[in-house]
């Protein structure tokens, strides 16, 4: 989910079953500091003294699609040059988390999408009542809810495409790698027996068919910058009881790709994490990238073998997280 800034990161190759995988990484692992937003003239990124930490290999920043097409087909991509320039000049890197959802009232898909019929409203709305870091001790609010862009619809799908292919054109070579935001999307109705019913034009599998659409695209968009998919949930499926084969089949297509795979929130405590994505990150060939990002919420974790919080320094200070 989309949270705070540097007090929270990016691990690449994050090593989530002990010792024996760490002898069969063939990448460096390297921490990117993470940047929900970016304040004007990137203010919050050049200010931020931890990115002169060499233990950070530089900086992972949310630009929303939104701000990188203000209008239909104007592309506005100032803000990622000038903190390219800025990163390059520190001995840093930039690693891009292109945000089509929004885990808050306000969407990061252009306007256009919304008001032309042809993209059948553009968006649809999604709970955040179960977001993993939201504080189970808060009070429940009117306003706990995202937009999330109709990717199943071709037409939208089709807009984020051209999209992603200019970034690849400016881009490639240029960066150290991007990601999409989470796979996660909390849409329908459950009733008590766990069954839930969908929007009228939403189906699962059409969904998961658009991420792996928009995954071949990044792919080939970005040859020379590693690219990286962010698989945590899939609607319709609830592993391992209810196996329809999504997940499976989104590992396989980013191997295929060759593409990393990661996810937003690192929380090996959560018996739901690990029976989704977490267990498809583990068993991922080492040769390839993996990577998951340390986030706002995650330190609340208990572990129950000692009944503690996890500590700070483990997130923050090691060079490697290796989960046992």
């Amino acid at each position: 989910m989309i949270l705070r800034s540097y007090t929270m990161f990016l691990a690449l190759v994050i090593l989530m079953m002990g010792s024996a995988i760490a002898a069969e990484i063939k990448h460096p692992i390297k921490h990117y500091i993470y940047f929900n937003h970016r304040e004007l003239n990137g203010e919050n990124i050049t200010s931020d003294k931890a990115l002169n930490d060499p233990r950070f290999s530089g900086a992972q920043i949310v630009y929303t699609w939104r701000s990188l097409e203000p209008e239909q087909d104007r592309y506005d991509f100032a803000a990622i040059r000038h903190d390219i320039a800025y990163l390059d000049s520190i001995g840093k890197k930039l690693w891009i988390q292109l945000q089509e959802k929004s885990f808050t009232p306000r969407y990061n898909v252009p306007a256009y999408l919304l008001s032309d019929p042809r993209y059948h409203g553009g968006i649809i709305k999604q709970s955040m009542l179960s977001a993993p870091e939201r504080d189970p001790r808060k009070p429940v609010t009117d306003d706990e809810y995202g937009w999330s862009p109709k990717m199943w619809e071709a037409p939208v799908r089709e807009r984020y495409q051209r999209l992603i292919r200019a970034l690849g054109k400016e881009f490639d070579g240029k960066i150290e790698g991007i990601n999409f935001s989470e796979s996660s999307i909390d849409i329908g109705v459950e009733d008590s027996k766990g069954n839930t019913t969908f929007p009228d034009d939403f189906k699962p599998q059409e969904y998961v068919d658009a991420i792996k659409e928009n995954m071949q695209v990044l792919a080939t968009a970005f040859p020379h910058t590693t690219t990286m998919v962010y698989l945590n949930f899939l609607p319709g499926e609830w592993l391992p009881w209810t196996d329809k084969g999504y997940m499976r089949s989104l590992f396989a297509q980013a191997q295929t790709l060759h593409m990393g795979v990661g996810g937003p929130d690192l929380m090996p405590y959560r018996k739901s994490h690990m029976g989704q994505s977490y267990r498809f990150i583990k068993d991922y060939p080492a040769n390839l990238v993996k990577g998951m990002a340390v986030q706002d919420g995650n330190l609340r974790q208990i572990n129950p073998r000692t009944g503690k919080k996890i500590p700070w320094k483990i997130c923050s200070i090691l060079p490697a997280i290796t989960w046992v």
